[in-house]
């Protein structure tokens, strides 16, 4: 194994060589090496030790130059890449480590003071490096890193003798900082960010009031629209300024993620929906979780309600239109991924880990490609998946299926697999199936319904949560097709695939009533639902088969109080989904079904309940009819 990669974490990169060669630029903690992609073979690699330096190209503004003793000389070698200043910025972080420093670019060190969410002014240190100018305590401890590559534009504050605001993170987020070095901090940030990653920071030309900051600090979610909560959750946020945990109110809104401080309610920090890329749910610890974004920013928290919480982000998130998130054991592997989280990988990289789960490599085990084809493949599926025209194009839809087959016949003993690999089987088939060519191969690949038939069953016998939930999202995507131009004919085979097996379904059902009845696993109450809303809610019903969809109509309704106790989850998806269930219960159920919940609804006291939330609801926001829907029924 190459040196840079036997601790932590690198970050892969497609770069071409001197134009004639293409490579995998690996940076990692101890040195660069470059692979070959077709075999990843190392071709080259240099310890820091022996590391000069990596610069920007004046040629050209995606290449880049890296500089490197050999003996007693220097050598240079010129690669090109799309993603130059996320090469630059992330091999600089390492700089520290180089064998050599240049003499007149030493941390240049400003005192400022930043303006603070709650209007204090925070006495601060500005350090000018390399890659980003950093945000430093009294400590001397780094509160935040704003990388120059994430850095849209800087303006100065006309009202405020001092003031400069800093735009980052993609969205027009504004931080204002107090300095009576200024002009000397505005343009060491403009030339180190020049010189060393290649990218110029605009400085606008007309300045902005601290009354314009405060309005516009959210950058383009400012807008109510974008800070009305739909659901909140109080939580604990861990974050290095703080010694002890931070206490918040993490908060969903349309659009975004929104921390609150709880004892005055201004908003700390938003980001938007469409940026989350994990939701990571801790094995070793019931209330910890941390939300994954596409620039590689990672926050922690705990909360008492963690999965009632994750279920409503995984809701909000999707709804937005993000349907490649999902909820895994463990943090994303960042050096398994070639190229940035924000894009997808081009199409021969979504082919050669296609091939490598069939034709796994002798140095690469079963359950490293499995993690290799995860980190580089959408959760809503491969964005290349069909055959493309030309003599030498390759048969896509074999190229899955053999993939499928492969995950099933290295799948190793069920009973045994560590449960964080076992959810990469389930994540990797998920991946598969959203396709047309693995959505099809339910019902046409040999012995394929037959062999996941018994991993599932296996998987649900395990009475893990993170396995249960991995499980039954793939169910959902066998039920719903996720891929566009989806034949109606195929998902009415799949379902009714299925739906066949009553025992199967009383199988998914059990953990439903179980957890119902603990107040626990909202996350798999909440996939178990979205699998039985796919075979009797409308619209998706209209693919049941009838004697199917009367069969799921009467274990549903056998659930008795149990559907009803949902309607109390702090989880407004998961009430949501039961409104729906319930609705498709009494309007297409017998009457003895209809009589049934009409009873059970007298006994539980749903009824004056669910009135008093459609009366009395505090808000006018009509999105929040979502409170009402299932009185409806």
């Amino acid at each position: 194994m190459a040196q840079g990669r036997r601790r932590g974490q690198v970050l892969l990169h497609q770069a071409l060589v001197e134009g004639k060669y293409k490579r995998v630029f690996s940076i990692g903690t101890k040195a660069i090496t470059t692979y070959n992609p077709n075999t990843h073979e190392v071709t080259n690699q240099w310890c820091y030790n022996e590391f000069v330096g990596i610069a920007p190209s004046p040629k050209a503004s995606n290449e880049f130059i890296i500089t490197m003793k050999k003996g007693r000389k220097t050598q240079q070698m010129t690669f090109s890449t799309e993603f130059r200043p996320e090469v630059l910025t992330r091999t600089l972080m390492f700089s520290p480590l180089f064998c050599e420093q240049p003499r007149n670019e030493t941390d240049k060190r400003f005192d400022a003071a930043k303006f603070h969410w709650d209007e204090a002014k925070v006495k601060v240190l500005l350090v000018v490096r390399r890659y980003c100018v950093s945000q430093v305590d009294i400590t001397g401890h780094t509160l935040t890193d704003y990388k120059y590559k994430d850095i849209e534009y800087m303006a100065k504050v006309a009202d405020h003798p001092g003031a400069f605001v800093v735009a980052a993170g993609g969205f027009g987020r504004l931080h204002m900082f107090l300095t009576e070095q200024r002009d000397d901090v505005m343009k060491a940030i403009i030339l180190a960010s020049r010189s060393n990653i290649g990218y110029e920071i605009a400085v606008h030309r007309d300045l902005i009031t601290q009354h314009d900051f405060l309005e516009r600090r959210l950058g383009k979610y400012s807008d109510d629209d974008s800070i009305t909560s739909l659901t909140e959750f109080k939580v604990q946020k861990h974050t290095p300024r703080y010694l002890e945990p931070a206490p918040r109110i993490l908060a969903l809104s349309e659009n975004c993620i929104i921390e609150r401080d709880p004892s005055t309610y201004i908003v700390v920090t938003i980001r938007p929906l469409s940026e989350v890329f994990a939701l990571i749910r801790y094995t070793n610890d019931p209330q910890r979780f941390s939300i994954e974004y596409v620039n590689g920013i990672v926050r922690k928290y705990s909360a008492t309600e963690r999965d009632a919480l994750l279920c409503s982000i995984l809701d909000g998130v999707r709804a937005s239109g993000n349907r490649d998130i999902c909820v895994k054991m463990t943090r994303t592997n960042r050096g398994q991924r070639l190229g940035p989280l924000h894009l997808p990988v081009e199409e021969e990289v979504e082919s050669q880990y296609l091939k490598y789960l069939v034709n796994t490599p002798p140095s690469v085990q079963f359950h490293e490609a499995v993690e290799k084809f995860n980190s580089n493949v959408a959760y809503s599926g491969l964005k290349h998946a069909v055959s493309s025209e030309g003599i030498f194009s390759e048969n896509k839809e074999k190229l899955i299926n053999g993939s499928l087959t492969a995950l099933l016949m290295k799948e190793g003993d069920q009973n045994s697999l560590p449960n964080d690999r076992l959810e990469e089987q389930f994540h990797a088939l998920r991946r598969l199936v959203a396709s047309k060519a693995g959505y099809e191969a339910f019902t046409s690949l040999t012995n394929f319904r037959e062999i996941v038939g018994k991993k599932v069953v296996r998987a649900l016998r395990r009475k893990d949560d993170g396995i249960s939930h991995a499980c039954v999202d793939f169910l959902c995507a066998l039920m719903q097709p996720m891929h566009d131009n989806y034949d109606l004919r195929q998902e009415q085979m799949n379902k009714s695939s299925l739906l066949s097996s009553k025992p199967f379904l009383e199988m998914v059902l059990e953990p439903l009533k179980t957890h119902v009845q603990l107040g626990t696993g909202a996350l798999v109450v909440s996939s178990i639902l979205d699998f039985f809303t796919f075979a009797v809610c409308p619209p998706y019903s209209e693919t049941t088969e009838a004697e199917k969809f009367d069969m799921v109509l009467e274990l549903i309704s056998g659930l008795g109080r149990t559907v009803f106790k949902l309607f109390q989850h702090p989880s407004l998806a998961i009430v949501e989904a039961a409104g729906l269930v319930m609705k498709a219960i009494i309007e297409e159920g017998t009457p003895e079904m209809a009589k049934k919940m009409q009873d059970l609804a007298l006994a539980e006291g749903a009824l004056p309940r669910h009135l008093h939330t459609s009366l009395f609801t505090a808000s006018s926001d009509n999105r929040l009819l979502t409170h009402r829907s299932e009185v409806n029924s």
